[in-house]
C-alpha cells in the first residue's frame, strides 16, 4: 500500500520580471524550475529557450507587466514557478497564468500555492478573472493528466482546445512536389489579389495595415467558450513590438495581401526564426478578413511567408540547420486546420486555455 505524499511547507515569493535582483541570483532556479514543470513529463513539449525567456521577462513593453513568482520548501529549494502576465491596456478584468510544479514536488501542496499567490496577485489589483493554459499529450483525456486534473479541481473550465502541429522543413522532395501543387491550384482562385513578403520592420501603410489586421485577430479566430477583448493594435505598437524582437533575436517575414481593384487589406500571415531556437520557424499570425475568404489567400501567404524565409536561410547557411515549422490553431478553426494538414502539418500536441473566477479558485485553495 502507499502514501500520499505529505503536503510540504511551501512559501511564494512574487517580483517583477525586470527585477535586477531576481536576474542575476534567482532566474536560473526559477526557470529551470518552470521548464522542468510544463515539459517534464511530455516530451513533445516544446521548450521555451532559457536566454529568450530571461530576455522576454526583463523587457517589459508599454501596455505589459509581467511577474514572477518562486515557490519554495523549508530548505529554501525552489519547487515551482509562475509566469503571470497582467494586461494593461485591454482585459484589464483578468490575469493570465502559467503555473509549473516539477514532477518530483507534486502532490506536496506547491500547485495550491502557487494558485493562492495568482488570487493574491488578481485581488490585490481587482481582477475578478484568470485564465491559464495546460499542455497535455494529443488524444490524452483531460482528467488523467497532472495539469488538467489540477485545474480542474481549483474550478477552472475549458474556454478553447488548440493544437500545436509541426511541418518538418527543409520539406523532402516528395514534401516540395505536393506544396507546389498546392500552389498551383491555389493561384487562380487570388487572381483579384496581389501580395508582398515584407522583411524587417513595415513602415507607413503596411504597419497600419498589419496593425488593423493584428487588431482583428481575437476577433475573427475562433474562442470557442473563452471570454477575452480583441486586443487593440496600431502602428506604433507594431513598430514597438518588432524593435523588441529585434532585441530578442527574433527575425519576421511578414506576407501582407491587398485586393488589385482597390487596395483593399485582405490577409497576412507572419512567419518567424529565434536566434535562440535556430532550428524551428514558428508560424505565428494567419488572418484573411472575412469579405476576402474563398481565395485561398492564407495558404499562398503562408507558402509566401516560408519560401521567404528558406531563400534567407540557403543565402546565409542556415536553412540545413531548420528541422519544423510550428503552428498553432483552435481544433475548432476548421478552415485553417485543413490548409495545415493540407501543407504536411502534423499534431504534436495539445493546449487547453482555461479560465475560471478567482472567487472560484480562492474557495478551493484557501488563503496561506
Amino acid at each position: 500500500m502507499t502514501s500520499s505524499p505529505r503536503p510540504a511547507a511551501v512559501s511564494v515569493v512574487e517580483c517583477a520580471g525586470d527585477d535586477p535582483a531576481f536576474l542575476a541570483s534567482r532566474f536560473d532556479a526559477w526557470f529551470s524550475a518552470l521548464e522542468a514543470g510544463l515539459g517534464g513529463d511530455l516530451p513533445t513539449a516544446s521548450v521555451w529557450p532559457r536566454a529568450e525567456a530571461r530576455l522576454v521577462v526583463a523587457d517589459r513593453q508599454p501596455g505589459e507587466d509581467v511577474r514572477l513568482l518562486t515557490a519554495t520548501d523549508a530548505d529554501g529549494r525552489v519547487v515551482g514557478a509562475g509566469l503571470v502576465d497582467v494586461p494593461l491596456d485591454d482585459n484589464r478584468d483578468l490575469v493570465s497564468a502559467d503555473l509549473a510544479v516539477p514532477p518530483a514536488h507534486r502532490r506536496q501542496g506547491v500547485g495550491s500555492a502557487l494558485a493562492r499567490a495568482v488570487c493574491d496577485l488578481a485581488e490585490r489589483l481587482g481582477r475578478p478573472r484568470v485564465l491559464g493554459e495546460v499542455a497535455l499529450p494529443v488524444g490524452r483525456e483531460p482528467g488523467t493528466w497532472p495539469g488538467a486534473v489540477a485545474t480542474t479541481r481549483w474550478g477552472f473550465t475549458l474556454g478553447v482546445a488548440d493544437v500545436r502541429r509541426e511541418m518538418p522543413v527543409p520539406p523532402d522532395p516528395a514534401a516540395a512536389e505536393a506544396l507546389e501543387r498546392l500552389r498551383a491550384a491555389a493561384l487562380p482562385h487570388a487572381a483579384g489579389y496581389r501580395w508582398e513578403v515584407l522583411r524587417g520592420a513595415p513602415s507607413g501603410e503596411d504597419a497600419e495595415a498589419v496593425a488593423g489586421l493584428s487588431s482583428r485577430m481575437l476577433a475573427e479566430a475562433p474562442q470557442d467558450a473563452l471570454v477575452v477583448e480583441p486586443e487593440a493594435v496600431d502602428a506604433a505598437k507594431v513598430l514597438a513590438r518588432h524593435a523588441r524582437d529585434v532585441r530578442l533575436g527574433r527575425r519576421m517575414w511578414t506576407a501582407l495581401a491587398r485586393r488589385r481593384e482597390d487596395g483593399a487589406v485582405a490577409a497576412y500571415s507572419v512567419l518567424q526564426r529565434s536566434a535562440h531556437e535556430p532550428d524551428v520557424l514558428r508560424q505565428e499570425d494567419t488572418l484573411v478578413l472575412p469579405g476576402h475568404r474563398g481565395h485561398r489567400l492564407g495558404l499562398l501567404l503562408k507558402l509566401a511567408t516560408l519560401d521567404a524565409a528558406l531563400a534567407d536561410g540557403r543565402a546565409e547557411g542556415w536553412a540545413d540547420g531548420l528541422r519544423a515549422v510550428r503552428t498553432w490553431n483552435a481544433a475548432s478553426n476548421g478552415p485553417m486546420v485543413a490548409v495545415n494538414e493540407a501543407m504536411g502539418f502534423r499534431p504534436v500536441e495539445e493546449l487547453h486555455e482555461i479560465q475560471a473566477d478567482v472567487a472560484a479558485v480562492r474557495a478551493v485553495v484557501g488563503r496561506a
